[in-house]
C-alpha cells in the first residue's frame, strides 16, 4: 500500500475542477451536495479536511467515483486493485484506501478503513444510499440513533446511510474495516443525473 502524504490539497483541486466541469456556481454545488456555501468554499480552498462520509456525499453529488475525487483516474471497463498499489489517504476519520474502480454511474464504492485505537469517525456522518460494514480486525462500536452495536472480527452491519451514524474503536488496538456503499444514482435536487460539460467547451 502506498501512503499519500496530503490528500487535502488534491481533493480541494478536484472539487473545484469537478464543480466547474458541471458548470455549477458554488451556491448550486453546495445545494446539490446539501452543504453550506461557506463549508464547500473551505473544502475547495483546502482549509477544511472532509470526513469519509462527506467525501462519499460529494462524490455522489458530482457524479464521480470516490477514487476520482481523491485523485485516482483509472479509465477502463474494469479496475484490478493490487494490494501493494492501493493509495492510502489520511482523513479525520482515520486512514483509508479506495478499493473500487470507475464503472457506470459510480453507484458502488468500496473502501478499506483503518480506525486508530480509541478513535471515532465524524459525529453524524451520513450520505445518500446504503452502507455495508465488515470488521476485518479489531472491535468497533456502531452508533445510529438509539442503536448501539459492538462489532467484532467477521461481524457485518447493513444500514441506511442517510440516517446519521458513527463508528468508534473502543479498544487500545487498531481496527480495520471493509466499507461498501451503494447509491441510488439520483441527484438530490431533481432525480436526474447532471450533464457534464463537453471537455472541449470553453469556460
Amino acid at each position: 500500500m502506498m501512503r499519500v502524504s496530503d490528500p487535502t490539497e488534491v481533493i480541494a483541486r478536484r472539487l473545484a475542477a469537478a464543480r466547474r466541469e458541471l458548470g455549477w456556481t458554488l451556491a448550486q454545488a453546495a445545494a446539490e451536495a446539501d452543504l453550506s456555501v461557506a463549508h464547500l468554499s473551505r473544502l475547495e480552498k483546502g482549509t477544511r479536511q472532509p470526513s469519509i462520509g462527506l467525501l462519499i456525499q460529494l462524490s455522489r453529488a458530482y457524479r464521480l467515483s470516490l477514487g476520482q475525487l481523491v485523485g485516482e483516474e483509472p479509465r477502463a471497463a474494469n479496475h484490478v486493485i493490487r494490494h501493494d498499489q492501493v493509495q492510502i489517504h489520511e482523513s479525520r476519520d482515520g486512514s483509508y484506501g479506495t478499493l473500487s474502480g470507475i464503472i457506470g454511474n459510480h453507484l458502488l464504492e468500496a473502501l478499506h478503513l483503518d480506525l486508530p485505537p480509541n478513535a471515532c469517525t465524524s459525529k453524524g456522518s451520513r450520505h445518500a444510499g446504503e452502507e455495508w460494514l465488515f470488521v476485518l480486525s479489531g472491535s468497533v462500536r456502531f452508533i445510529q440513533g438509539d442503536t448501539v452495536a459492538d462489532l467484532d472480527p467477521h461481524d457485518a452491519i447493513h444500514l441506511d446511510a442517510q440516517v446519521p451514524h458513527r463508528l468508534c474503536n473502543v479498544t487500545d488496538a487498531p481496527a480495520s474495516l471493509l466499507l461498501v456503499t451503494a447509491g441510488s444514482g439520483l441527484t438530490r435536487a431533481n432525480g436526474h443525473v447532471p450533464s457534464r460539460k463537453d471537455a472541449s467547451a470553453p469556460g
